[in-house]
């Protein structure tokens, strides 16, 4: 029989090697559920609950819970780039970008080298400046010149590749 330390280490390979679904399946045999288990915690069980977050996020569009769990194994170890890159990657596919690049920046300001914090801020990508600077982003003027400015920049490219 296997410990728990055991297959939360599987469990974070499924879900490194993106089988999240197999992931999700053992993360809830080991915790019992989505609520942040009253487990003892420790390192292995803060990774656990970080990769437990990103899975749920991922295959049950279950935002809320997984934030939570992600922002508990935080608790349990701050200075882990992982945490931080996974909570932002619950973030982002909760649609809420600016958390997503807060969360992948405040892990940057503890580990600026780390590699996983490095892609998943590159996958960010970076916002043009609105078109109208001193307009809000979201008024409708700038959104307008934006859709048309991304529709352009669209066209330009597919008629590079068409040269």
């Amino acid at each position: 029989m296997k410990s728990i330390g055991q297959r939360i280490d599987e469990a974070v390979m499924l879900t490194k090697n993106k089988e999240y679904l197999a992931a999700l399946t053992e993360f809830m045999s080991i915790y019992g559920g989505e609520e942040p288990p009253t487990m003892l915690m420790t390192t292995k069980t803060a990774t656990g609950l970080s990769y437990f977050g990103l899975c749920l996020a991922l295959i049950q569009k279950k935002f809320k819970p997984a934030i939570d769990l992600c922002k508990r194994a935080l608790e349990l170890q701050f200075y882990s780039s992982e945490h931080h890159a996974n909570l932002s990657r619950v973030y982002l596919a909760a649609g809420n970008r600016k958390k997503a690049l807060e969360a992948v920046e405040a892990g940057m300001r503890i580990h600026p080298e780390d590699e996983g914090l490095i892609s998943v801020r590159r996958s960010l990508g970076v916002r043009a400046r609105p078109a109208v600077p001193f307009l809000d982003r979201s008024n409708p003027i700038n959104v307008s010149l934006g859709q048309a400015r991304h529709a352009k920049k669209i066209a330009d490219r597919d008629a590079k590749r068409k040269k």
